[in-house]
């Protein structure tokens, strides 16, 4: 399976990508072009919404540059994606031009290779266009070598993906740690402000109605399992530290802040009627302009913990003063 946070429907030219150097990919179009004495060399993604051109080798034509995207009907790009590990030769004089697309009227001849994300899942193929006509461009063997560097460095890219997914996830529970929280938290804060939404950090604290020492790490799973049950799909939470877990939600209404508190509180209760609950929220409008560490932190004091702390630092302080 590929890493959660790798979306293979996005097109690598909008993906916020460091590990992929896809300059090397263009030389290695070049040298395909070379090789071959062909038109045009490029590398298609199949994407969500299209099939689209990563990169190229240069051309006169515009018709295969970066950034230029086909409609998923295209069908010489679908057949060329699915086609076996030896790719195809094809000879687009014998075709039908009702079936080629107006960029192939002039080709005679294409050669291809697919390319596989590392799940066996169909990430695209390259395409050599007009090869010259001589032994060794009649076929797509010289390809291979091309087509396993661009599989190995998508293998490269989801292993990277995977780490940096598990350091923001927490083992316990599966669900973000604290900093995953900070990294993903600011950007969700921002979109649901431009698109005027109210939010609310919240904070629950778990803790055992006889010690803490009786909490272990299923309660934690089952807080966390029982949160993430509760929010919405926008909402972000995170198992913030040991015993804390905190969500930033969406909302209409403060009112629906305190729902959302009330009914994780009655769910754990009737999980196990043992574990407690502390709760402490702050709600802030659109046009709020607080960040989000102050927001965590104005939301955070409301807890009993934070409460007890605040208050014996003050004591210290002030027998420290009177001595």
């Amino acid at each position: 399976m590929l890493p959660e946070n790798v979306d293979t429907s996005i097109s690598l030219l909008e993906s916020d990508n460091t590990q992929l150097n896809l300059v090397r990919w263009m030389h290695q179009c070049e040298l395909m072009k070379r090789y071959y004495e062909a038109d045009v060399v490029f590398i298609i993604q199949e994407t969500g919404t299209s099939f689209e051109v990563i990169v190229g080798s240069i051309s006169q034509s515009r018709q295969f540059t970066t950034g230029t995207s086909f409609d998923r009907d295209h069908k010489v790009f679908q057949r060329l994606v699915r086609s076996l590990p030896d790719g195809l030769n094809i000879d687009l004089t014998n075709h039908d031009h009702v079936d080629l697309h107006e960029e192939f009227d002039q080709a005679q001849t294409l050669l291809t290779r697919p390319i596989l994300w590392p799940d066996g899942t169909h990430f695209g193929c390259i395409c050599v266009l007009n090869a010259k006509a001589s032994t060794s461009a009649s076929n797509s063997f010289m390809l291979e070598p091309f087509q396993v560097l661009l599989q190995q460095e998508l293998t490269l890219y989801c292993q990277t993906q995977r780490i940096e997914s598990l350091s923001m996830r927490d083992r316990e529970t599966g669900m973000l740690n604290q900093y995953g929280f900070i990294m993903m938290a600011p950007r969700q804060l921002s979109l649901g402000r431009r698109f005027g939404a109210h939010a609310g950090i919240i904070f629950f604290e778990l803790y055992s109605a006889h010690t803490i020492e009786h909490l272990e790490e299923k309660h934690h799973r089952l807080l966390g399992s029982i949160i993430q049950d509760t929010i919405r799909t926008a909402d972000i939470a995170a198992h913030y530290s040991e015993h804390q877990f905190v969500v930033l939600v969406f909302v209409d209404s403060e009112r629906d802040i305190l729902h959302i508190g009330k009914r994780v509180d009655k769910l754990i209760f009737q999980q196990n009627d043992q574990l407690k609950i502390d709760s402490s929220y702050n709600y802030f409008t659109p046009d709020s302009a607080l960040k989000l560490a102050p927001m965590l932190e104005k939301s955070k004091k409301g807890l009993k913990s934070e409460q007890l702390k605040l208050a014996a630092q003050e004591a210290k302080l002030k027998a420290s003063a009177v001595i």
